[in-house]
C-alpha cells in the first residue's frame, strides 16, 4: 500500500510531505538531500532538468530555462518554447515539476504515491485550479484534494501547536510569487475562514526583479554592454535572489557577474534594499491585508495571532512593517517554507480516511475517477488530531445580464461564501417574448462593470419559445476545491407545477483558459515521452 502526501507547488520553490506511522509530519527531502525543490525546469538535454540541477545549469543555457510557471496557470496564451522548437505550456512544465516531487517522494519512501492533495493560493480564480488539477493528471498524481495555501498553514499550525482554546489568526503568506492572507477561526477541532485576499502576481520574485533592473543599470554606467550577454543577464537574476536573501540576514552583500568575460561588482546595503526595492512592495502586501479586514469587518484588535508563511517574510522589514501597522507581533512559530505542504499532508490522510468510508462531501457528484479511488483505511496513520475545515471563495460568481444600456456583471455568489456552497436565484427571465434559447456568460470577480472582471463560461441553452417572459432559476455550486458549476433550470410556473425543466450546464471554458479533453490526452503523451531526469 502506498502513501497519500501533501504537495506545496510553489512559484519558486516546492515541497512534499507525509505523514508518518507515529502520526508526525515529515518533509520528503529529493535526492539532492533538500527538503525543498525549485520549481524550475532546464530543457536541451535528452530529457529535463528539474530543480537545483536545472537551476545550476541555466546559467549556461538560459534560453532553454524556465521557472516562475505558476504565475501563469490558466492563461491559455502562455506558451514557453524550447530551444529545439518544442512547446509546453504552464501545466506541462508544473506536471514536470510535480513528477520531481513524486518520483524523488517515492524513491526516498520505496513506497508509491497512491493521493495527494495539492495547495494553491487562496486568490487562485477557478481557471487556475483547474489548470493545477491538469497538471496533476498529467504528472500522474491522484488528486484528493485542492486546498488553500494559507488554509493549509492553519491546519499545520493548529495541530502543532495542539491548540485547546479559540483563535482568530490571521495568516499572511508572502511567497516567491504570490501573496496572499487569510483571516481564520480555529479552535481544537475546527477552521472557519472568515474572508481572504491576494494577489497572484506579488512576491518575492518581484523583489528579485528589481534588484536585478538596479545592478543591470549600474553594470550599464560602468560601461558593460550587459544586454548582448544573455548568459550574464541570467546570471545577475540569479545574484539578484541571493543578494535578498543575504539582506533578511546581513548588512551589506556584493553581487559579482561576469560579462563577456570581464568581471562586475557591486555592493548593496540593506537600507538602499528596504527603501528602494522592497518598502513598496511591502506597502502592496499592507494593502491586501486591510481590504482583507475590510471584508472580514474586523480591526486589527480582533485579532490574536498572525501567522506568518512563505520565504519572504524571512525579510526583517516584512515583520516590521506589519507589527507597526497592526500592533500585533508576527509569530514564527510554523516553518515559512514547510508549514503548507505539512498542513496538506495532515488534510491528505483525513480526505483519504473520508473517502475510503465514503463521508467525503465534495460539494458535487463525484468523477468516475474518484469514484474509482480506493484505499485500505488500517494503512493510514492515526492521527491524534484532525481538522474540518470550510474555506471560503475567493471571488464573486455572477451571470452576465443585460443592465438597460449596458450589459453588466449580475452576482449571484459574493466573494467569501463558506464552501462547498450552492446558491439558487430565481430573479432572472428572458429578455423577450417568443425566445428559443438564451446565451448565458459565467462572471468571477465583484464589480459590477465587465471590464473588472472575468468571463468563465458560457453556454447557448435551448427554450420552448412562450409568448411571454419566462422565469429562469439560476444554480451556482462551488465544491470543495472552489471550482464553479452553473445550472439553468426554465422555472416558468405556468409551464411546469414541479421543479421547472433543466436547461443544462453552463460550460466553464476549458477551451478559453484551460486544456480541452483531446489536448490533455495529447499532453500526457508528450510528458510521458519526455520522462524527467534526476
Amino acid at each position: 500500500m502506498g502513501k497519500v502526501v501533501g504537495i506545496d507547488l510553489g512559484t519558486t520553490f516546492s515541497a512534499i510531505a507525509y505523514i508518518d506511522e507515529k502520526g508526525q509530519p515529515q518533509i520528503i527531502e529529493n535526492k539532492q538531500g533538500n527538503r525543498i525543490t525549485p520549481s524550475a525546469v532546464l530543457f536541451g538535454g535528452k530529457k529535463p532538468v528539474v530543480g537545483e540541477r536545472a537551476k545550476e545549469k541555466s546559467i549556461a543555457d538560459p534560453g532553454n530555462y524556465e521557472s516562475f510557471v505558476k504565475r501563469h496557470m490558466g492563461e491559455r496564451n502562455y506558451i514557453f518554447t524550447a530551444r529545439n522548437g518544442d512547446t509546453f505550456n504552464a501545466e506541462k512544465i508544473s506536471s514536470l515539476i510535480l513528477s520531481k516531487l513524486k518520483q524523488d517522494a517515492e524513491y526516498r519512501l520505496g513506497e508509491s504515491i497512491d493521493g495527494a492533495v495539492i495547495t494553491v493560493p487562496a486568490y487562485f480564480s477557478d481557471p487556475q485550479r483547474n489548470a493545477t488539477r491538469d497538471a496533476a493528471r498529467l504528472a500522474g498524481i491522484e488528486v484528493l484534494d485542492i486546498i488553500n495555501e494559507p488554509t493549509a498553514a492553519a491546519i499545520a499550525f493548529g495541530i502543532i501547536k495542539n491548540l485547546t482554546t479559540k483563535q482568530r489568526i490571521m495568516v499572511y503568506d508572502f511567497g516567491g510569487g504570490t501573496f496572499d492572507v487569510s483571516i481564520l477561526d480555529i479552535d481544537e477541532d475546527n477552521i472557519t475562514v472568515i474572508a481572504t485576499n491576494g494577489n497572484h502576481k506579488l512576491g518575492g520574485y518581484d523583489i528579485d526583479r528589481e534588484i536585478f533592473k538596479w545592478a543591470k543599470e549600474e553594470a550599464e554606467e560602468a560601461g558593460f554592454d550587459i544586454e548582448s550577454d544573455i548568459k550574464a543577464l541570467q546570471s545577475l537574476m540569479i545574484q539578484a535572489e541571493k543578494a535578498k536573501k543575504e539582506l533578511s540576514f546581513e548588512d551589506e552583500t556584493t553581487i559579482t557577474v561576469y560579462i563577456r568575460g570581464e568581471e562586475f561588482t557591486v555592493t548593496l546595503d540593506r537600507e538602499v534594499f528596504e527603501e528602494e526595492f522592497v518598502n513598496d512592495i511591502i506597502g502592496r502586501t499592507l494593502s491586501t491585508m486591510q481590504n482583507a479586514m475590510d471584508d472580514a469587518g474586523l480591526k486589527y484588535d480582533d485579532i490574536d495571532k498572525i501567522i506568518l508563511v512563505g520565504g519572504s517574510t524571512r525579510i526583517p522589514k516584512v515583520r516590521e512593517e506589519i507589527e507597526r501597522v497592526t500592533g500585533i507581533k508576527p509569530s514564527a512559530e510554523v516553518h515559512p517554507d514547510e508549514a503548507v505542504a505539512i498542513g496538506a499532508a495532515f488534510h491528505a490522510v483525513d480526505v483519504a480516511r473520508q473517502k475510503a468510508d465514503g463521508s467525503f462531501n465534495s460539494g458535487v457528484q463525484a468523477t468516475d475517477s474518484e469514484k474509482d479511488f480506493t484505499i485500505d483505511k488500517d494503512s493510514l496513520p492515526v492521527l491524534d488530531k484532525s481538522y474540518s475545515f470550510r474555506d471560503v471563495t475567493s471571488h464573486g460568481i455572477g451571470i452576465v445580464v443585460d443592465g438597460g444600456d449596458r450589459f453588466i456583471n449580475s452576482v449571484i455568489m459574493d466573494k467569501n461564501t463558506p464552501i462547498p456552497a450552492q446558491i439558487i436565484c430565481d430573479e432572472y427571465q428572458t429578455s423577450a417574448p417568443n425566445q428559443e434559447a438564451i446565451f448565458l456568460q459565467v462572471t468571477q470577480g465583484e464589480d459590477e462593470d465587465l471590464q473588472y472582471t472575468m468571463i468563465i463560461g458560457e453556454a447557448e441553452l435551448k427554450l420552448r419559445p412562450r409568448e411571454y417572459l419566462v422565469q429562469l432559476r439560476i444554480i451556482v455550486t462551488c465544491d470543495s476545491d472552489a471550482i464553479i458549476h452553473v445550472h439553468a433550470i426554465d422555472f416558468d410556473k405556468g409551464f411546469d407545477k414541479s421543479n421547472g425543466v433543466p436547461l443544462g450546464e453552463v460550460k466553464i471554458n476549458r477551451e478559453r483558459f484551460n486544456m480541452t479533453e483531446e489536448e490533455l490526452i495529447e499532453a500526457e503523451k508528450h510528458i510521458h515521452r519526455l520522462n524527467i531526469g534526476d
